[in-house]
């Protein structure tokens, strides 16, 4: 089968039209997808509900939930509510947030890592049927799997210990194989990773614009190796959050979609990720622009499909 891919949702159209590319996902071989929290996009969890209900096998989860726009205890209780609808089929999904949905809320937290890791104790305690603090959640169904997303050193050592799956999200490709095999001598945990997959100018596009989600909250190192600048960082930052995609596209630098993404034809592209398939465990295919997503789908399964046949033919 070789490895199995999924699709990641920013929930930026209606949460119909997502049940819908999540089907068309699934009759291509998709068997998880995750939807993204972003405070003032549609909710995540009424998102979630309706792709279970939606689809037949596929697994979903939060990509990512943070403890401050929302509190651990509630998330908890939306992960065992969903867990009891579509038992064996949703992940727990959290992270320590990001400037698209806390710059909104007025959220500034001062430490995230220590929240962050206190919200893995809090959810899996009370996922498990424990109490935790003063809050307990009895009727929940059982632990199910916790993924963890971040770029941080301390942030991918918390997850490779206690998560299911590490979630590796705007990672340079040439680094990834350093980076899985960090994870995987620190614990047991899974590696889910996200690339965008620009087989063509037009894509190639496409996918600089989303960068700018990532160009926002990365590390400094990782902005001074993408040639991101304070100056331009800030233009970024303030086109991205006035929802001005294309002008923030304009100040980010084209190479980024070589180090970050997957470019190239379509041979080329399935040839790179086949390269890389022994480094990931699970291979997520980022979804944002709303009136190409079927395309983008479509093509992208045949790119995956050809990765599977040329890892398992390796």
């Amino acid at each position: 089968m070789g490895f199995p891919w999924g699709v990641w949702f920013e929930p930026t159209q209606p949460v119909a039209r997502l049940v819908s590319l999540a089907r068309r996902a699934e009759r291509l071989g998709a068997s998880v997808c995750f939807v993204a929290d972003e405070g003032t996009e549609r909710d995540v969890y009424v998102a979630m509900t309706a792709i279970l209900l939606g689809t037949e096998t596929m697994t979903v989860a939060p990509a990512i939930t943070n403890p401050f726009s929302r509190h651990p205890v509630t998330t908890a209780a939306a992960i065992a509510t969903l867990a009891e609808l579509a038992p064996g089929r949703v992940w727990n999904g959290l992270g320590v947030g990001g400037s698209r949905v806390l710059t909104p809320l007025g959220l500034e937290p001062h430490r995230p890592y220590t929240a962050l890791a206190e919200a893995v104790t809090v959810t899996s305690t009370l996922l498990r049927g424990t109490q935790s603090g003063p809050a307990s959640i009895p009727w929940a169904p059982g632990a199910v799997p916790l993924a963890i997303a971040g770029r941080g050193p301390r942030v991918q050592q918390l997850a490779a210990e206690h998560a299911d799956w590490v979630v590796f999200s705007a990672k340079p490709r040439l680094h990834l194989a350093e980076e899985a095999a960090r994870v995987r001598a620190q614990g047991k945990a899974h590696i889910a990773w996200s690339a965008y997959i620009a087989w063509s100018e037009t894509e190639r596009s496409r996918a600089l614009r989303h960068f700018s989600y990532m160009a926002v909250d990365a590390p400094p190192d990782i902005r001074s190796a993408a040639g991101l600048d304070d100056e331009r960082l800030e233009l970024v930052r303030s086109a991205m959050l006035a929802g001005r995609m294309d002008d923030a596209a304009r100040h980010l630098p084209a190479a980024m979609v070589d180090q970050y993404g997957v470019a190239g034809t379509p041979t080329e592209c399935a040839a790179a990720i086949a390269e890389q398939a022994a480094n990931f465990d699970l291979f997520m295919l980022p979804m944002n622009d709303e009136a190409t997503c079927e395309d983008h789908i479509d093509a992208s399964a045949g790119i995956l499909a050809e990765a599977q046949r040329i890892f398992l033919a390796g």
